[in-house]
């Protein structure tokens, strides 16, 4: 049987390798060839049992197992589970209480486990339902409850933690874990305020909590990075002496505000902890299948004649930005193959020498393969190779993608037609960092609605479900040139020669920023707020990746369709 400790609702628990038993009757253990059974204490087992495994005589356990006569089916399996667990066969021990819950008399303990057991392995939405139905079935229960608002908070599900942690307080009115899930479900749905609130009053009541101090960071990160590092080192200073280590989950939500600040020497190995199962899905994901092979930067020398996986990981228009060192790593690293969308790969093979693109099917027959390999990489471990500083984005400065010569001379041919003269705009509003970041007013369309008087073409490049948007500019009589039969969400090489015979591009921060970017197309990037992607920095008005891409910052008190006039002004006129 596999048990949890006491968790919080950003700490995983690792295993509890100690066993419990949900009855106290008398039980049967054969000791000896023959039919009598000896009679024996369930405590009196247990220690014995207990025993076996502290001495990793497990053999000896799983034989005590299947001699034990008077306890159910369900028992057994998780008492196995338990030697399993112990002897480290996280499988085996996964398998064993797997089919112990299926049993109709099986306690809620053993999806307790089976959830904890998940949650330390970094799965937390296969972990969801199990802790959930625990919680639900023994309301008692306080461990299942913990691992069940860890999980919602990992999945983003800051709604339904506040209904569960509104009930759970009137029960566990002190316990630091439902606390900490209430306060960081209030920061998750936009609550700003009470967040700040009752992290404060966490601050107070438990002031040697690494994750309080954590959370504290995480609300400031969201107006002022630097203000935020300075929080997420105390978090860090109170994990070194309650843990004796940095935890990788507080490196891990600091480490694009470091990159932000530009401080690359901590950033880059931060971003790195992205990985750690504590982190679970909220941070960088990797098939298990790829993982299982060595990482090609670990490895003491690389032999240019094997292959090394680079395994694209975060949105389209990271990976577009992590791409702008590729070129150099093919040629320290020789047979490259890169595991991407297949939607990118024309403009991939246009683009890159010497580079090998496959699809993400490849990766299930990888591992078994008896192709020659050094290893794999994530594509976003690739800009810390090479970028030690922020002064060597200048090298890489440069284009790195090609469009379509073919689709771009027939969509310049019939943009120019339809513009007579006036200047080409493209223009995109919404999505992107904004969105994920819930600024929403920021995103308006009304906010644009001034550029329109400006004498120019105007093109729609935002992708998305946008039909009300289109609605909107077409009852105010205000125009903008659609490509309906183009999705451009999948049709990217479309949409690149699209962005590329345009004049120029006025967009917030989205994927389409990266894309034109990357060609050379001139950008004129719209910042709604202090705080963006951390490729933009705190100040930068140009990019330090993209050689024509520039940056309009709205000042304090600025109205969002000021700016962009203002913008449009400079672009068109």
């Amino acid at each position: 049987m596999v048990s949890k400790k006491k968790s919080s609702s950003t700490n995983r628990s690792p295993v509890n390798k100690k066993t419990s038993s949900s009855t106290k009757r008398p039980i049967k253990s054969r000791t000896q060839v023959g039919p009598k059974a000896e009679r024996v204490s369930v405590d009196d087992w247990l220690k014995e049992f207990n025993k076996r495994i502290k001495e990793e005589e497990y053999d000896v356990a799983r034989k005590m197992v299947q001699d034990v006569r008077g306890v159910s089916r369900w028992q057994k399996l998780n008492l196995l589970s338990s030697v399993a667990a112990n002897e480290k066969d996280l499988k085996l021990c996964e398998d064993l209480m797997r089919q112990a819950i299926r049993e109709k008399d099986c306690k809620p303990l053993v999806k307790r486990n089976l959830a904890g057991l998940l949650v330390s392995l970094g799965r937390m939405n296969e972990a969801l339902p199990f802790c959930q139905a625990a919680s639900k079935e023994d309301e008692d229960d306080l461990k299942a409850l913990q691992l069940y608002l860890n999980c919602l908070l990992d999945m983003g599900q800051g709604e339904q933690v506040l209904k569960v942690t509104e009930k759970a307080l009137k029960k566990y009115p002190d316990d630091k874990a439902v606390l900490i899930a209430r306060a960081s479900a209030l920061r998750s749905t936009s609550q700003e305020e009470k967040a700040e609130i009752e992290i404060d009053a966490l601050i107070e009541k438990f002031p040697d909590e690494p994750v309080v101090h954590r959370l504290k960071a995480d609300l400031w990160g969201d107006r002022d990075s630097t203000i935020a590092i300075k929080y997420y080192d105390r978090a860090l200073e109170a994990s070194q002496k309650n843990a004796g280590m940095n935890d990788p989950a507080i490196e891990w939500n600091m480490s694009l505000h470091l990159l932000r600040t530009r401080d690359l020497k901590r950033g880059w190995p931060a971003w790195e902890q992205g990985f750690h199962k504590v982190v679970g899905t909220m941070g960088r994901n990797l098939p298990p299948r790829v993982r299982n092979l060595p990482r090609a930067d670990e490895i003491e020398k690389i032999d240019k004649n094997k292959w090394t996986v680079v395994v694209a990981e975060q949105g389209i228009g990271d990976q577009v930005l992590f791409m702008s060192v590729l070129q150099d790593f093919i040629n320290d690293y020789g047979k490259v193959i890169l595991v991407c969308e297949e939607r990118i790969h024309p403009i991939l093979e246009r683009s890159f020498k010497g580079l090998e693109i496959a699809a993400p099917g490849i990766t299930f027959d990888w591992e078994e393969s008896e192709i020659q390999k050094n290893g794999y990489l994530p594509l976003g471990s690739l800009p810390g190779k090479y970028v030690k500083k922020i002064e060597d984005f200048a090298k890489y400065r440069k284009t790195f993608f090609k469009a379509n010569g073919t689709k771009y001379k027939r969509y310049r041919a019939h943009l120019q037609k339809l513009a007579k003269g006036r200047p080409i705009i493209g223009i995109s509003w919404k999505g992107g960092y904004w969105a994920i970041q819930r600024k929403t007013k920021a995103l308006q369309l009304e906010n644009w609605k001034a550029i329109f008087n400006k004498n120019a073409l105007f093109v729609n490049l935002q992708y998305g479900l946008i039909s009300e948007d289109l609605d909107y500019l077409k009852d105010n009589d205000l125009n903008i040139i659609c490509f309906p039969k183009v999705n451009y969400r999948t049709d990217l090489d479309d949409w690149l020669a699209i962005a590329a015979a345009c004049d120029g591009i006025i967009s917030i921060s989205t994927a389409l920023v990266h894309f034109a970017g990357a060609i050379g197309q001139k950008v004129a990037l719209i910042m709604p707020e202090k705080q963006g992607p951390w490729i933009l920095g705190l100040e930068d008005k140009q990019s330090v990746v993209y050689p024509n891409v520039r940056i309009y910052r709205r000042e304090k008190g600025e109205e969002m369709s000021n700016l962009i006039e203002k913008v449009a002004s400079i672009i068109i006129e």
